[in-house]
């Protein structure tokens, strides 16, 4: 879809808003967003059992650690889990 010249931001691209080609197959694309962005003190359990049969789980979390997703429950891991995983992978490497 082109996008008018009044709408364009300088410095960002259009493709820079282009889900990534792995969300068509999520399964939380007709989830509530707010399922995913819990409070303090609240599980996600909601959000984390819609992320245990997401057949893209594991292409969610890599995203969520590559662009350092710092909010929410991506690839099935809150945000404090998401920290330990990345310094995992770190030390792995």
């Amino acid at each position: 879809m082109p996008v008018a010249d009044d709408q364009i931001i300088e410095g960002i691209g259009v493709h820079d808003f282009a889900p990534a080609p792995w969300t068509v197959d999520a399964a939380c694309s007709d989830a509530e967003p707010s399922v995913f962005f819990v409070d303090h003190g609240r599980s996600g359990e909601e959000a984390k059992a819609i992320c245990a049969g997401c057949p893209v789980r594991a292409e969610c979390l890599d995203y969520a650690l590559e662009t350092r997703e710092r909010f929410g429950i991506w690839g099935g891991l809150t945000e404090k889990q998401r920290r330990a995983e990345a310094r995992r992978r770190r030390e792995a490497a």
